[in-house]
């Protein structure tokens, strides 16, 4: 069994598709845990959820944006009330995607995946995969599961990830300075700007090697991502 993970798709279900395909990951025998941030950005995230619902040992991390539309889910508040900084942050395409889909639908997404999404996950062999990042000086289990999904300090200031063999994250873009995942210390950043001009990236945790979507921009062609 390998395990690989899976950078934000922010609704680009053409390009979480693309990846799917030109990896030689395999479903129900290999695992894949995605960082979080399936939600906002480009129109289809319906269609994402629906896919990794598909796949057999998958695990969900919790981003921040997930926390947004899942908060929005429980309510299902109208456009009036809706909270504004996720509608102007991406959360408009998720508001009129899940407008277009089956009310029993919105309900079986957010109990059977944003309700189970994880704050973070440790494997076996001492990795840890988390969202946004975390401190290093604290054990992450007493941690705010708020500070998992928002802080960006453990990639901006290159701090390593002590107690873990490595550290898998998401959330901050590496996309434009850095197109590829790439890595400082032992921490690995698979964010390579998929909710804007970049790409979608996946790799093998053992083995490093990544394919990436092509320029999710393109696969949407005249619609604004975030």
């Amino acid at each position: 069994m390998e395990t690989y993970v899976l950078g934000d798709i922010h609704g680009a279900y053409r390009a979480l598709e693309q990846v799917l395909e030109r990896s030689p990951f395999r479903p129900g025998i290999d695992r894949l845990i995605h960082l979080g941030d399936v939600a906002d950005g480009w129109p289809e995230t319906p269609e994402c959820v629906e896919r990794l619902l598909s796949i057999p040992r998958s695990i969900w991390l919790q981003g921040n944006h997930d926390w947004w539309a899942a908060e929005w889910m429980a309510t299902q508040l109208p456009l009036p009330d809706i909270n504004k900084i996720w509608y102007l942050q991406g959360g408009k395409a998720t508001y009129e995607a899940y407008q277009r889909v089956p009310k029993s639908r919105l309900q079986h997404h957010f109990r059977n995946f944003f309700g189970k999404q994880l704050p973070y996950f440790e494997d076996n062999l001492g990795n840890l995969y988390v969202h946004a990042g975390y401190d290093p000086e604290l054990p992450i289990a007493a941690q705010d599961p708020y500070d998992l999904i928002w802080t960006r300090s453990l990639w901006r200031y290159r701090k390593p990830a002590t107690g873990y063999k490595e550290c898998f994250i998401g959330h901050t873009p590496t996309w434009p300075a850095h197109l590829v995942p790439c890595h400082h210390e032992n921490v690995w950043n698979l964010d390579q700007g998929a909710a804007y001009s970049g790409r979608l990236s996946m790799m093998n945790v053992r083995t490093k090697e990544f394919v990436q979507s092509d320029v999710v921009k393109e696969l949407y062609p005249g619609v604004k991502g975030r």
